[in-house]
Parts: structure tokens; sequence; C-alpha cells
């Protein structure tokens, strides 16, 4: 399976004068967590899309993973238009045959072990009633221990989903874990995941 970074939208809500994907968590890009955690992972392409929003993630990212002495074949960038995250996404669309893996950039708790227990999870449950077009991770608002941007009845999504590469509305199951993610929203949000990292790396 390959996977999608999404890393293009403006983060208007952290209120830092940095692009979001590239905002330092412990003197570390975010994007890098999701990355690292992705190439340790059992995804085998990783595509970035950054947009006009994001010029300085693109730069990073080129001179990171693309230059002649970095170059990273596991990694691609897809350019978009930036006009909102339903339309970038859909520009992407064409990149990819099957189901594919979708993260936002803004979850450096996210691990190598918790991707692969997702994409084990859609495997089972896909093959068990063939129908499903978006796989949806959330966790139970009780469980989530950042600042939330969206509630859906009870259950908080992490920005993680596995979609069909088609056009239009999909039909959505909901998979809930309990593993501590955190979506990077506000700055309480990245002391938040300082102090985690810190905690795993004591």
């Amino acid at each position: 399976m390959d996977a999608l970074i999404m890393a293009g939208g403006k983060g208007t809500r952290l209120k830092e004068n940095v692009e979001k994907p590239i905002l330092n968590i412990c003197e570390k890009p975010m994007i890098d967590y999701v990355i690292d955690s992705l190439l340790n992972s059992k995804i085998e392409k990783i595509y970035v899309a950054v947009s006009i929003h994001t010029p300085k993630t693109k730069e990073y990212l080129e001179k990171k993973y693309r230059l002649d002495r970095n170059y990273n074949p596991k990694i691609d960038i897809i350019c978009t238009s930036g006009t909102n995250y339903v339309d970038d996404l859909n520009e992407c669309m064409e990149f990819f045959k099957e189901p594919f893996l979708i993260l936002s950039s803004d979850i450096p708790t996210i691990k190598p072990k918790v991707i692969n227990s997702i994409i084990q999870d859609y495997l089972f449950v896909n093959n068990s009633c063939n129908r499903i077009e978006s796989f949806c991770v959330v966790t139970k608002d009780d469980d989530y221990v950042g600042t939330p941007s969206i509630n859906m009845g009870g259950y908080i999504p992490l920005g993680i989903n596995i979609l069909t590469p088609k056009h239009g509305e999909q039909t959505e199951i909901l998979h809930v874990i309990k593993d501590i993610i955190v979506n990077v929203n506000t700055l309480s949000d990245k002391k938040l995941v300082e102090t985690l990292i810190n905690k795993v790396v004591e």
C-alpha cells in the first residue's frame, strides 16, 4: 500500500510564523516524524502533497529527499492548488490505482507499528465485506488528549484514512483505536506532543 501525506494547508489555528509541516517539534520538523514512521512501516511509496501555501515545506522536502546525494526513490512530492483539503486530495487521486493511506502532516506521535496495525485491520475488514471505500481512523473523545478540531458524535478523527482512488462520496466506516495520536492544531498541542516524545526518549 502507498501513502499520501497532506501538507498543503494554511495552518492558521497554530498562529506561528512557520509553515505547519515544518514546525519544529523537539528540534525536528514535524513532518519528518510522519515520514520516518512511514519509512519504517510496510508502506511501499510515500507521496507528500504540498501547495502554494507551503512553499518552504516543498523546498525542505526537495533538499532532504530529492537531491542527487539524498535521493530517496520511496518519496515523491505532489504540488496541488491549495484550494481546500478535498480539492487537493482529488488532485492527488490520479497517482493511485489501489486503496491508499492518507495521513495529516501534523501527527508526530504516529508510530510504524500503529500504521501497520491500521493497514492490517483495514485488509481484514475489507476482505470480510469488500465494500469499504473509506476507512476513517478515530479515537473516542474521552481517550483524546489534545485539542480536537472535530467531534463526530463522540469520536475524534485523527487525520488518518484509507481511501479508494475514486472521486465523489465514498462509503465510510469508522475504525476506533486507543493509541495516543495528537493532531498539532495549537501551541498547547505542540507542548503536549513534545512532552510525549521526550517521555519516549527517556
